[in-house]
């Protein structure tokens, strides 16, 4: 589907689906059922310095979330881990790939040999150019937007000012490579990674060789809230937010941000950056009123599975 005949020509873009498709609306302009978001950030039409600053976020956050395994293809990192990360399990194609066909070829090959789906993630600095268009063609589903957003850190040191804890409520810092049982216990009630999925999850961690810490927020001594941080150069990347649903709305999260902020700027960091979903609409609320901006929105593109033959007509 291409866009509607009113929709204006514009030096910038930001990202829409329709349809199971990609393409650009003009700045300022929302497919009808979408709420203001100020963290709705640009799915194409990067240029200059924001497109710079996007790859620069792209290498930050592989060194934060290091594959297991990586095979390179004319420019195309093909990574696959253990665990459900889409991250880990998906093409970085950061480079021109002289054959478009036969670089689909390989991935495909790559990934049904690990048993895992063919998945591309998929940004406004993703080459080359015509990949979007391929992976339509190819029948590759979105599985759904994420925006990369950024702040600096001197206001996040003071993300928690005013919030006010539970009584008993302490904010408990640990920094090292490891997370210990409480963190794990509650972010394996958020997230698979660390839940179903945690072996592999742990084997993806311990491969980082970056400054990370990991901060619990404990009410009356019960584990309630986590999150991690990564530093690089100036760059805190903040991951793993979660909070119990019984803590939620108490500034909990606050907490945590604060806790990771202050360690970041001892580490030397100056600006942070996260991603979430577009279906996360309290965190990016939260995120929003910190200051966090967007950068770039991006998706993953998988490779539909083909549905079984009935018994009977070719099942074996």
């Amino acid at each position: 589907m291409r866009p509607s005949s009113s929709v204006r020509p514009v030096r910038r873009a930001v990202g829409a689906r329709v349809s199971g498709r990609s393409w650009c609306l003009a700045v300022g302009e929302r497919a009808a059922a979408s709420p203001p978001d100020p963290l709705f950030g640009p799915r194409c039409g990067l240029s200059g310095a924001h497109a710079s600053l996007a790859r620069e976020l792209e290498l930050v956050a592989h060194r934060a979330w290091p594959p297991l395994a990586v095979r390179e293809h004319r420019g195309w990192l093909l990574r696959a881990s253990a665990g459900s990360s889409r991250r880990g399990n998906s093409v970085w194609a950061r480079g021109d790939v002289p054959d478009l066909a036969a670089g689909l070829a390989a991935v495909e090959t790559f990934y049904r040999s690990a048993g895992l789906p063919p998945t591309f993630q998929l940004t406004p600095v993703s080459r080359p150019s015509g990949l979007p268009a391929a992976l339509d063609d190819a029948g590759y589903d979105d599985t759904g937007p994420t925006d990369v957003c950024s702040a600096p850190l001197a206001g996040l040191t003071r993300a928690d000012a005013g919030s006010a804890p539970a009584g008993g409520t302490a904010v408990d810092l640990r920094a090292g490579p490891v997370a210990d049982e409480g963190w794990l216990r509650v972010a394996g009630q958020v997230f698979t990674t660390f839940d179903g999925q945690r072996v592999g999850t742990l084997a993806v961690l311990a491969r980082l060789r970056l400054p990370t810490t990991y901060v619990t927020l404990t009410a009356d001594g019960v584990p309630v809230a986590v999150g991690r941080g990564v530093t690089d150069g100036r760059w805190l990347g903040i991951y793993s937010m979660a909070t119990l649903p019984a803590a939620r709305g108490r500034g909990a999260a606050r907490r945590v941000l604060g806790a990771l902020a202050r360690w970041a700027a001892h580490q030397g960091a100056t600006h942070a950056y996260l991603q979430v979903e577009e279906v996360s609409t309290v965190a990016r609320r939260l995120y929003a009123e910190l200051g966090f901006r967007p950068v770039y929105r991006y998706s993953y593109r998988r490779a539909a599975t083909p549905a079984p033959a009935p018994v009977g007509e070719g099942a074996a």
